[in-house]
């Protein structure tokens, strides 16, 4: 018998927020209103609508307030010793696709500290219309050393695909390590495609970063 074990499992966590429609409609009404005025997205390289960039206003902390419990929730979930106290600092800002929509490769580690985890809300998203993110495999790199061009399509599925694209439904939030990479596909659909993004530090109540946290 051959058995499979996972040596170091890259975690993506997935969860329905039971408060989705409520920060859909308030999204609706508040944010969209303010991008169908614009000309053009402000995030022109990108085509995209994105507060993360000049020239729109950044959601407030009252945006924060619809994450904390499914936050406190995921602490439990990922294993933080619930016997300590933990302060999390959370970062979040929005993009709006359109046709011709996209985001590059990239992760949420910059700056110090780095945040601990990214996470991912499908605001506005068909599955029929639109494509889920896509993570990249950190070690793919090191597959392809290995791979020889001439039976490279013949080698297991680790070997062949440098990203993982999973299944998501609007509503879903998605948490993963700061670290792994990650973009969004090329948008060929012109229904607009939103998420909001959060960055989650988390850390000791008496650590420096945490002395404003809310």
């Amino acid at each position: 018998m051959i058995i499979r074990n996972a040596a170091f499992e890259i975690p993506i966590y997935k969860t329905k927020l039971p408060n989705h429609n409520e920060i859909k409609q308030r999204f609706i009404s508040e944010i969209m209103p303010k991008l169908e005025e614009m000309p053009h997205p402000n995030a022109f390289a990108l085509n995209l609508y994105s507060d993360y960039f000049e020239g729109l206003e950044r959601l407030g902390n009252d945006w924060v307030e619809y994450y904390s419990p499914t936050v406190q929730k995921f602490l439990i979930k990922a294993g933080f010793n619930q016997k300590q106290q933990w302060a999390t600092d959370v970062d979040l800002w929005y993009n709006v696709g359109v046709r011709g929509s996209y985001q590059e490769e990239h992760d949420h580690q910059g700056g110090f500290p780095s945040c601990t985890y990214a996470a991912i809300h499908y605001l506005i998203y068909d599955p029929q219309e639109h494509e889920p993110t896509a993570f990249y495999n950190p070690i793919h790199q090191n597959f392809l050393r290995n791979t020889h061009p001439c039976n490279g399509n013949d080698m297991p599925l680790d070997w062949q695909s440098p990203d993982y694209k999973p299944q998501v439904e609007e509503g879903d939030l998605l948490i993963f390590p700061s670290y792994l990479r990650h973009a969004v596909p090329y948008q060929k659909s012109e229904k607009i495609r939103a998420t909001i993004a959060l960055n989650l530090t988390i850390g000791n109540l008496n650590e420096f970063l945490f002395k404003n946290a809310i």
